[in-house]
């Protein structure tokens, strides 16, 4: 095991005092845990609170007739058009949006589980859109934090190799509050937008030249800069890393194959289409990653829009927004676990998905033909190591004195211990009051498959050989 020594980490301290992009694996190694995994865990974050009542109905039981009596127009109905699908396991008591088929292939095939009652447990509750994702995504238990997002405690904690090219990603226009403060993150919109294309050359990287038209002797500015940064110092250190990045994804061709336009490009297995949306573009690109060997650890995606307060639709009527979204979502999760299941090498073994919102929506329906900001929600979770088939956690019920404040789904099972359970088993990080500070009382709920280990903290400093 590597041993620090103290001049070692001040020289550390100092050099990322300076240079903030420095990654915490050029003194962090000692701190890696043994049981560290090579598996990646994908978090897709629906923004705007979506309806879970929607998108996993009750179709059985006591809690159905008050759903029908508190949403007359938006219920998911029983029978006929728009009917809900049944979901196996629940005693006849749970059904997915009828648009949601690609969901509920994987469900049965046990590769699909669904968290009820899920959602953030601490007070005040704030059904503020920003307030509840921050909160979420700092995993401090109702405080914002200072800057350091629950996935950038993982990395620090959860036993990165040195040698990894590409530990975490962020497909989006700007990083997730989850990695904020994150050395091992890259975040770019689609996987083609990383690369480094400026400088006073109008064309200026050897790769962007024909091979018949590349200049004798050109040098441009991509093949320029590891001249530049060839020293030991921080900044030297940290453009070496960016520069290893770079020349790790710029030779991936992220545009679909087209036999006569771009041979070269990218073609999903098992007949994977994930469209033309920007939310089956990014999991395409995730999954390119995946199987390109990168090292991907962690890779977050933002898909929007769930913000249904007036005109969320009914799968009955011609008119169904909500509808939409739930397609576009289950059609795009199901390309993407066919996409890394097919073939020679079933990826989909070390690959985990984690579907999460900051907040459900109110279980009455309101006078504009949609749902307020509620509380308690659902998780799903995906992957061909996760126990799916089934429903996990306890739902609170719809009665009136069920409710929260009268008016919300409660919460019953922390987002935090659905999460813990994926570090802990499928990532192989048991530092989960670390990743997640003033969290106490882990304990698994049989989600996904694995090993457990003791849950615990994470001394950055004096764990493991400090001198």
């Amino acid at each position: 095991m590597t041993t620090i020594h103290r001049r070692d980490f001040l020289k550390g301290c100092c050099a990322s005092a300076i240079a903030g992009a420095a990654s915490p694996n050029a003194f962090g190694a000692a701190f890696d845990p043994a049981a560290a995994t090579d598996n990646t865990l994908v978090v897709l974050f629906l923004r705007g609170g979506t309806d879970g009542l929607s998108l996993v109905p009750p179709v059985g039981g006591n809690d159905r007739a008050t759903y029908e009596q508190l949403r007359p127009t938006l219920k998911i109905p029983l029978s006929g058009a728009g009917a809900a699908l049944p979901l196996p396991n629940t005693n006849g008591l749970w059904g997915l949006h009828p648009r949601a088929t690609a969901l509920q292939a994987l469900y049965q095939s046990n590769h699909l589980a669904v968290v009820l009652g899920a959602g953030q447990v601490n007070t005040p509750v704030t059904r503020s859109h920003f307030d509840s994702q921050a909160n979420m995504e700092f995993g401090l238990g109702g405080q914002q934090g200072s800057g350091v997002g629950w996935l950038t405690r993982h990395l620090i904690s959860g036993g990165l190799p040195a040698n990894v090219p590409i530990p975490s990603v962020c497909m989006g226009a700007i990083t997730s509050t989850s990695l904020l403060s994150s050395t091992e993150t890259i975040t770019a919109y689609y996987g083609s937008e990383f690369r480094l294309d400026t400088a006073a050359w109008a064309w200026n990287a050897r790769d962007n030249y024909a091979a018949n038209d590349l200049p004798a002797g050109f040098s441009g500015f991509v093949e320029t800069l590891p001249q530049l940064w060839a020293g030991s110092d921080a900044l030297e250190v940290a453009g070496q890393q960016t520069l290893d990045a770079l020349a790790a994804m710029r030779p991936l061709n992220f545009r679909l194959y087209n036999a006569s336009s771009n041979p070269g490009g990218y073609q999903p297995a098992g007949g994977a289409n994930y469209g033309d949306g920007a939310l089956g573009t990014q999991l395409r690109n995730i999954a390119q990653m995946i199987k390109a060997g990168l090292g991907l650890r962690i890779a977050t995606v933002d898909y929007g829009g769930w913000d249904t307060h007036d005109g969320q639709g009914n799968p009955a009527n011609t008119y169904d927004y909500f509808g939409n979204k739930v397609q576009e979502l289950s059609d795009m999760l199901g390309a993407f676990y066919t996409d890394l299941s097919s073939g020679a090498t079933n990826h989909m073994q070390k690959v985990s998905v984690l579907v999460m919102s900051e907040f459900g929506r109110r279980v009455n329906e309101n006078e504009s033909g949609g749902t307020d900001h509620g509380y308690g929600n659902v998780m799903l979770a995906l992957g061909a190591s996760v126990n799916g088939g089934r429903t996990y956690g306890t739902f609170p019920g719809l009665a009136s004195a069920q409710l929260y404040e009268g008016a919300d789904v409660a919460v019953t099972t922390d987002y935090r211990r659905v999460i813990s359970e994926a570090l802990v088993r499928r990532l192989g990080n048991p530092n989960v009051y670390y990743v997640f500070p003033g969290y106490s009382g882990y304990s698994p709920l049989g989600i996904f498959q694995g090993s457990d280990q003791p849950p615990g903290t994470y001394d950055q400093i004096f764990k493991n050989g400090f001198q």
